[in-house]
């Protein structure tokens, strides 16, 4: 089952938060059952193997030139530059 109403966005603010772009317009505003909770699927070494073998992760491997710096030398680079916040 769905309900369905057309109302003043004005209307909703005390309910949910409304974005700026909304205020003194007509919203629409649907409602239905959620769906049950569904287990999250279980992950294993497998999985993640699948997971990264041809996907969006195994393209991103060397986009990020590698210039001979270990950790160590990146995390003192970034307390150096962002250590100080005023």
């Amino acid at each position: 089952m769905v309900y369905r109403q057309i109302m003043s966005a004005d209307a909703l603010s005390d309910v949910i938060a409304m974005p700026q772009i909304f205020k003194n317009k007509r919203v629409e505003v649907i409602i239905r059952e959620a769906p049950e909770t569904v287990p999250a699927p279980k992950i294993d070494m497998a999985n993640i193997g699948r997971m990264m073998d041809g996907s969006i992760t195994q393209s991103l491997i060397g986009i990020v030139p590698d210039r001979g710096k270990s950790l160590d030398d990146y995390r003192a680079e970034r307390l150096l530059k962002y250590e100080c916040v005023d």
